[in-house]
């Protein structure tokens, strides 16, 4: 035998046995993951203790493992977390369905206008404070004659009253003049350029479906009158048979 051959076979004698047998007697292994309603899901983490795959478009991940017992932990989102353990028998293909249960969650969704666009509250790169309409209800069945209440109560507003005879009033955001408050109606400056309008107190707060409130400077939006912040009073969206009658004696 030739010195190239000796060396040859010396050093796969140094290969540890457990790596050679490791690697010929890994068996395929399918792992399906679906939803509750048998939908694939794509994108599901799967822990199966050498290492972590995701499901592709159809749900599947596939793996190499030895013969014997092992356990898989799969994450997807949206869903709980969930364990497996399936046994390996010799070389053959094994395949594994895994069934994930939906996270609990309450599908509502609070959709703010008060930046320019209408996105969705948790999506907003700027702190924006909603009243909703059970709390306007509250208020107007106190007051249904003007808004004063509803912005007086909430935190870091002031109603501040200029003209008791008329009901002029100016709104002040965080203790700055009212003339730095910028008052809208469904995202436009209806009431005026500033927030001491005349009107602003008898606008009846029976059509509004939310308040919206941006307490900071807002001038990249609106301008120099936005520079206390922003007040988005939201109509409330009607339905076909929507019909409110509010007697106040």
């Amino acid at each position: 035998m030739s010195r190239i051959g000796t060396l040859l076979i010396c050093a796969f004698c140094l290969i540890p046995a457990p790596l050679l047998a490791g690697s010929l007697q890994d068996s395929p292994v399918v792992v399906k993951v679906r939803g509750a309603d048998g939908t694939p899901v794509e994108g599901a983490l799967i822990d199966y203790g050498r290492g972590t795959v995701r499901t592709d478009a159809d749900g599947v991940a596939r793996l190499a493992l030895p013969p014997g017992s092992h356990s898989l932990r799969i994450a997807a989102q949206g869903f709980q977390e969930t364990a497996a353990t399936f046994f390996i028998e010799g070389d053959r293909a094994t395949e594994v369905e895994i069934d994930l249960v939906p996270l609990l969650r309450i599908d509502e969704e609070i959709t703010v206008s008060a930046t320019r666009t209408e996105r969705r509250l948790e999506d907003q790169p700027l702190r924006v404070e909603v009243v909703d309409r059970e709390e306007i209800e509250e208020k107007a069945l106190m007051t249904p004659g003007s808004i004063a209440m509803l912005l007086a109560e909430t935190t870091g507003l002031r109603v501040q009253t200029t003209a008791p005879s008329t009901g002029a009033a100016n709104v002040r955001i965080q203790g700055l003049r009212g003339r730095y408050s910028q008052l809208l109606s469904d995202g436009l400056p209806l009431f005026g350029l500033q927030g001491n309008s005349l009107s602003l107190l008898q606008v009846p707060p029976l059509d509004l479906g939310q308040v919206e409130i941006i307490k900071g400077t807002a001038s990249a939006l609106y301008g120099p009158s936005a520079l206390g912040g922003v007040i988005n009073l939201v109509s409330q969206r009607p339905t076909r048979r929507s019909r409110e009658i509010l007697l106040n004696l």
